[in-house]
């Protein structure tokens, strides 16, 4: 693999201390900062010896192994000790908050790491010894601390909703906590209690994990001595996402010894704001006198024309992105008119017109899980169970069904996990979970479990009471499985009980539902098409015809980047479906003349 080096690839090569990079969709940024990576490994072996190295930190895993995948094709070889790709979460807790967590607590227990934070209210909930079932309760002292209106603050304010912030503070999600409703020193005195109860227990949150790192280094400077001469070079790849807190752990580790520290990344393209990711904190970087601020501004994946249409999301003085590619094909940009009923008859279409031109890599992508499940026919409002064990039993049918094993194994073996274990500590189950995961044996044996399922074709009554039976014999259980059928409800009709479970929960008549897939799943990713489903409604999360533009009022929200990274995977092909009450003449106006409309009757 050969890298064609240009003028702004030398100035990033020869920067060293502090670094931003602010790389266009396509820039080449994987493969420079792999390429930079392989330059350091002689020279820092000199002055550093066999010990020291580049850490290499992404926000994914997906990121992490690109860029592994990348230096490989480079250099025929996979970057190893000294030098580290990982993700930030997990240098943080690796490097920083597990080895040193006993100069925090010294009466705890071993920490783990919760992978949903919603795990955490089911602590203080009181279960009914026979059936296991929640009762509403809550255990002392947790069931004391009351709003101003007298009703009990967990309810208001989730344990899995306080988050420690940078300067010590408590907020919820981010946000302050309602003065109507709570007092301060209440939420406060509240919040405390709920962080050193997981502190003390060793169940923390990966924003926990954040803040004790940060805390252990401004306590402990000589962590972050130990850590500068251990990885004397950090890079951090789609730095766009990184958190406020995370921005002051290697703000941090730089005041306290780390002298090479790179910022890589495009504020255009943070999607995860829901991590807490903030734009403008790499923008304020890439914009300060305290970094030398550099580009990567033309891409190699796009035409032209494409480049120009994602670009109608940035201010008209900020299009400067040019094209690099080797291969225009010329395609014009399909634009699809849809009905409510007919989304799968153009997926059906988009698919058959790229195998036609034998684009293999595509992607049909949507604004969110709630939107994709949607279209594969999971919206349905019938709710015939009590137990949620049904409904994760139906899903991981689905996902086996659809090849997605993966997905399929995990979803079981938390469920069978669960099963075998009665009684298990929340924390018991995160350690027993973790040693199976990579059991193969094991997952064989979930595979085999999810396999005899009993099939979704199954009327709701039927599948109800042949499954309890198939899993209590699969399983060897000395306890009987009840779902709960209800007998009806508002949202469990009387005669679904008849109609088979498929019905209302599983996928649509779409040939190839793979391709089908979230914004948020192609990001950082190149294909040779990609067709965007733009939303009837006018909604708050949902994109629309009327969101390609940028916004008057500064840098676009995330809405708005959603669609920019979208529209800026394709090398060739760029396609997108508004419903139809959007014009031809409205079409035309936004995208120009040379787009080809279609319209399936």
């Amino acid at each position: 693999m050969e890298l064609d080096i240009t003028d702004e690839l030398k100035a990033y090569f020869d920067a060293r201390g502090r670094v931003v990079l602010n790389a266009c969709p396509g820039g080449g940024k994987t493969t420079a900062i792999a390429q930079k990576i392989i330059n350091l490994e002689d020279e820092y072996k000199k002055i550093y010896g066999n010990h020291s190295g580049i850490a290499c930190l992404s926000f994914t895993n997906v990121a992490k192994d690109e860029i592994n995948s990348t230096c490989n094709k480079l250099c025929s070889k996979n970057l190893q000790y000294p030098h580290l790709v990982s993700t930030i979460d997990s240098f943080i807790n690796t490097y920083i908050t597990l080895p040193f967590y006993y100069l925090l607590e010294r009466n705890f227990a071993r920490p783990q790491i919760l992978d949903k934070k919603e795990r955490l209210d089911s602590f203080w909930k009181i279960n009914d010894a026979k059936t296991g079932k929640n009762t509403g309760a809550l255990k002392r002292p947790m069931n004391t601390f009351k709003t101003k209106q007298n009703k009990i603050l967990f309810f208001q304010y989730a344990p899995s909703k306080i988050r420690l912030e940078p300067d010590g503070t408590y907020s919820v999600n981010g946000g302050n906590p309602s003065t109507e409703k709570v007092d301060l020193d209440v939420f406060i005195k509240y919040c405390k209690y709920i962080k050193n109860w997981q502190f003390k227990n060793g169940l923390i949150t990966t924003n926990d994990s954040a803040f004790i790192a940060l805390t252990l280094l401004r306590k402990n400077p000589k962590i972050s001595k130990w850590l500068s001469k251990r990885f004397p070079h950090i890079i951090i790849d789609e730095a766009q996402d990184n958190s406020l807190m995370q921005h002051q752990i290697f703000e941090e580790l730089n005041n306290q010894g780390l002298i090479n520290l790179e910022f890589i990344g495009d504020p255009y393209q943070s999607l995860f704001e829901f991590r807490d990711a903030n734009p403008q904190l790499f923008l304020d970087k890439y914009n300060s006198e305290d970094y030398v601020g550099l580009d990567l501004s033309n891409n190699r994946r796009s035409p032209q024309h494409i480049i120009d249409c994602f670009s109608l999301l940035r201010p008209e003085d900020q299009r400067t992105i040019s094209s690099a590619c080797k291969t225009n094909l010329n395609e014009p940009i399909l634009i699809y008119k849809y009905k409510t009923g007919d989304r799968g008859e153009i997926i059906n279409h988009f698919e058959e017109y790229c195998t036609d031109k034998e684009y293999k890599k595509l992607k049909v992508v949507v604004r969110g899980n709630n939107i994709r499940n949607k279209m594969l026919g999971r919206d349905t409002q019938q709710q015939p169970w009590h137990n949620s064990l049904a409904y994760e039993l139906i899903a991981a049918k689905i996902e086996y069904d659809d090849k997605n094993l993966k997905e399929a194994i995990n979803i079981a073996r938390n469920i069978v996990i669960r099963l075998e274990n009665r009684g298990l500590s929340f924390a018991d189950f995160g350690h027993l979970r973790a040693e199976l995961k990579t059991d193969y044996l094991y997952n064989a044996r979930i595979i085999k479990f999810v396999e005899g399922l009993p099939e979704l074709s199954l009327t709701v009554e039927d599948w109800s009471n042949l499954c309890p039976s198939y899993i209590q014999k699969a399983l060897n259980l000395d306890y009987e499985i009840d779902f709960g059928i209800k007998k009806t409800s508002k949202y469990f009709a009387k005669t679904t009980r008849n109609e088979p479970v498929s019905a209302h929960f599983n996928r649509v008549d779409i040939e190839k539902t793979s391709s089908l897939t979230t914004v948020h799943k192609v990001k950082g990713k190149t294909l040779d098409a990609i067709l965007i489903f733009f939303d009837e409604k006018n909604h708050a999360s949902n994109i629309n015809f009327r969101d390609l533009e940028p916004d008057a009022d500064g840098f676009i929200k995330e809405k708005k980047r959603i669609i920019y990274v979208a529209m800026s995977r394709p090398k060739h092909l760029l396609a997108m479906a508004f419903p139809d009450k959007i014009t031809d003449e409205q079409l035309i106006k936004r995208f120009g003349e040379e787009i080809s409309i279609i319209n399936l009757e």
